[in-house]
């Protein structure tokens, strides 16, 4: 496993439980420890050692921290990693995988197989994902925080902030509210425009070209004119219905309240503030050249990234590993507020699933824990987060069909087991 983008990450080694950075230097090459990366294979293992310190002094230099140290359990989840990514690739139709786990403050990601099929270009931790649904569980971190600072509530009832007659969105007198936005009981149709829905289900290859065909011909303005003929059948709050509208309408109400575009909220409130540079919807021409196509079902031509018209908070968010990682730490943060919350269960659904903010809180032997799956024509992740054991997991490939998800979520489940059990 390599060190610079595969393995720990020295970033996040940093810790402040060493208060002498000076001590600790000295106290490493008097003891020759290594700093538990796992070496490459073809660098010897005094070079491997010496490199490391090197390294591990320049960051420090420039940092100003120190380093915690791997110990017997991380190397353990690196070997955990590297078995089960390479399972993973044996799957059908799979060219590439990435993993990452955080864990106690250390952060292990490796990364499989290839971008495109013949071209052994593997993906890395500069490689740009679509996050796909994932995305949601970062809007629904925004729709927290601005119930915490009281803009919004959930009980408001959406129409409060939308403009023109949308007295159709309610039924019997009951209205669409933000908290049946976040947990998708709004009664909302999957996808508008209509044209949509039910494309995915047709698992032919024109999927992905049809799909982008709709994206071309749609704005936010359609997007309105269309609500305002939605007919809700049933009364808001009572039954679940996964919608994407709903989520794209969230975010429409976070730019009125905010008078900032998403854009614009997403870097100020993850971008610079947890470091998490490369989370965007809309990416800059460097961002754009590390941003990957994926495959569709068995096609052997990359699927077109999508256009995301709308606000791209139901699924437009694009995201490194590495970004991953920072936000796996962030939404491990028992001290935010904001991610507390995010993670307060606000509609009861089949034991033991509840929903929070889009987030799937789950509670069985492992506690509490979040969910979230995300999928594109190109590119499927899953995101698993695990409060009591400081825990989370995210695993993305470049491949998407209706057996992905479950494939994801089994090696998810796999790699959970063989760390913590």
């Amino acid at each position: 496993m390599k060190v610079s983008a595969v393995s720990v990450k020295l970033n996040y080694l940093l810790s402040s439980q060493y208060k002498s950075v000076t001590q600790h230097l000295t106290n490493e090459l008097s003891s020759r420890i290594e700093y538990g990366l796992i070496p490459d294979p073809n660098i010897s293992k005094n070079n491997m050692r010496y490199a490391l310190l090197f390294t591990a002094f320049l960051v420090i230099v420039s940092s100003g921290k120190s380093f915690s140290q791997e110990d017997q359990s991380g190397s353990n989840i690196s070997r955990v990693i590297e078995k089960n990514g390479q399972k993973f690739l044996k799957n059908k139709n799979i060219t590439a995988v990435s993993i990452g786990v955080y864990k106690d403050g250390q952060v292990y990601t490796k990364h499989f197989g290839e971008i495109e099929k013949g071209k052994s270009n593997p993906p890395n931790d500069k490689t740009i994902y679509e996050v796909g649904s994932v995305s949601k569980t970062i809007t629904g971190y925004l729709v927290a925080k601005a119930v915490l600072e009281q803009k919004i509530k959930l009980a408001d009832d959406v129409r409060v902030y939308l403009k023109g007659d949308y007295s159709n969105l309610e039924y019997n007198g009951t209205p669409i509210t933000i908290r049946n936005l976040v947990t998708h009981t709004s009664g909302l149709p999957t996808f508008l425009p209509d044209k949509m829905n039910g494309l995915y289900e047709k698992l032919t290859e024109e999927v992905p070209s049809e799909y982008l065909a709709l994206e071309e011909s749609y704005n936010k303005d359609k997007f309105l004119d269309d609500l305002k003929r939605i007919s809700i059948t049933a009364k808001p709050g009572v039954n679940y219905l996964y919608s994407n509208a709903g989520a794209e309408l969230m975010g429409y109400i976070l730019e009125a309240v905010y008078q900032k575009s998403i854009g614009e909220l997403l870097k100020e409130s993850f971008a610079v503030k947890y470091n998490m540079p490369n989370t965007a919807i809309n990416l800059d021409s460097k961002q754009t050249e590390n941003l990957i196509r994926g495959y569709w079902m068995n096609s052997e031509t990359p699927a077109p990234n999508n256009l995301n018209p709308l606000w791209g908070t139901a699924g437009g968010v694009k995201m490194t590993m590495d970004d991953i990682m920072h936000y796996v730490e962030l939404q491990l943060d028992d001290k935010n507020s904001i991610v507390d919350e995010s993670h307060k269960a606000l509609y009861d659904m089949r034991h033991p699933l509840q929903i929070a903010y889009y987030w799937r809180v789950w509670k069985d032997k492992y506690g509490t824990s979040f969910n979230h799956h995300g999928g594109t024509s190109g590119t499927q992740n899953w995101l698993f987060i695990y409060p009591k054991y400081n825990l989370g997991i995210s695993i993305i490939t470049n491949q998407s069909g209706p057996k992905t998800p479950n494939l994801l979520s089994k090696t998810a489940q796999k790699i959970l087991r063989e760390i913590v059990e």
